[in-house]
């Protein structure tokens, strides 16, 4: 009966403490993202007050986050709390992109996007179609060869699936740097690199839809 009662015991004390631990894996995780949140708000202040064209505001962006990833990585590179640092398509493709492709509709310039709807579709569809097999052909080739260990050569589809999602394009630093006034760039130019961009993104995720199933 008190190896029943210490077994009960000790079992519990274990669940208290992987509680105790998602919790605070969760409560790190947090604190990570609202780092790197306020970090990043204030590096593109910073860039678009000093007016330092050389260094957009995506890229500073991109800069501070992999700054801060790379310090959290060396504090605690075996902790689970890290996890919120993996990359997931379903979270990237519902979460993170639609406020993207949603803001590139509002502020769409109509007359422009309309004009030239010929070469911005044939960029979209006919680039990006293109673009996604001759990037899983070239690493499926490396597959193959035995270049690499990291692709699986008995199935394409891993080597169509990052064809597709490396495929999904967004010039964001491009259009920025394109629409300063400073510059005066061609409206076509940057129509067409606006409106691909925009189309780009839906073809890449029925792409990698597609392959996935």
């Amino acid at each position: 009966m008190a190896d029943v009662n210490a077994s009960d015991d000790s079992g519990q004390a274990s669940e208290d403490d992987d509680t105790e631990r998602e919790h605070s894996y969760d409560a790190n995780s947090v604190v990570l993202i609202n780092v790197t949140l306020i970090a990043c708000i204030y590096v593109a202040y910073l860039v678009k007050r000093h007016r330092f064209y050389t260094l957009p505001e995506s890229a500073a962006a991109m800069l501070t986050g992999t700054v801060i990833g790379g310090v959290a990585r060396l504090v605690s590179p075996k902790s689970d709390s890290l996890w919120i640092l993996s990359f997931n398509p379903e979270v990237f493709f519902f979460i993170l992109l639609p406020p993207i492709i949603f803001e590139a509709g509002y502020t769409l310039r109509r007359k422009h996007f309309f004009a030239n709807i010929g070469p911005i579709v044939t960029y979209a569809f006919v680039g990006t179609i293109t673009s996604t097999f001759i990037v899983a052909g070239l690493v499926y080739s490396l597959g193959t060869a035995k270049l690499t260990t990291s692709v699986d050569a008995s199935n394409p589809m891993e080597a169509l699936l990052f064809g597709a999602l490396i495929s999904a394009v967004d010039p964001v630093a491009t259009l920025s740097i394109m629409g300063s006034p400073e510059l005066q760039c061609d409206p076509l130019l940057y129509s067409l690199v606006f409106g691909e961009s925009v189309l780009n993104d839906a073809v890449a995720i029925v792409l990698f839809k597609t392959f996935r199933k």
